[in-house]
């Protein structure tokens, strides 16, 4: 079993998705139906749109932002536990 260390360290730290993988096919149909709905609308209705995603993108970026704080708040107090010796936190 690896220890907590190896763990975070083999994390993925920013994926690269083949073009044949369901992430791509997902992202691609999601483009799609966001073409098809952004041609039946009208330009009151697309502005509508990109307020929405401007406010979603905010609220991501946000929230990218609390799971770094955690993860750094972690990894201090992980380096804090091994310079005091406890190796059991491992």
């Amino acid at each position: 079993m690896e220890n907590i260390l190896e763990m975070l360290y083999n994390l993925p730290h920013g994926r690269i998705h083949r073009q044949d993988s369901a992430f791509v096919r997902t992202a691609r149909i999601k483009n799609e139906y966001l073409e098809l709905l952004t041609a039946s609308m009208t330009d009151e209705q697309k502005e509508l749109l990109e307020a929405y995603f401007d406010a979603d993108s905010e609220i991501e970026s946000m929230k990218n932002f609390d799971r770094f704080r955690f993860g750094f708040h972690f990894g201090a107090q992980l380096m804090a536990g091994l310079i005091e010796g406890k190796g059991d936190v491992l």
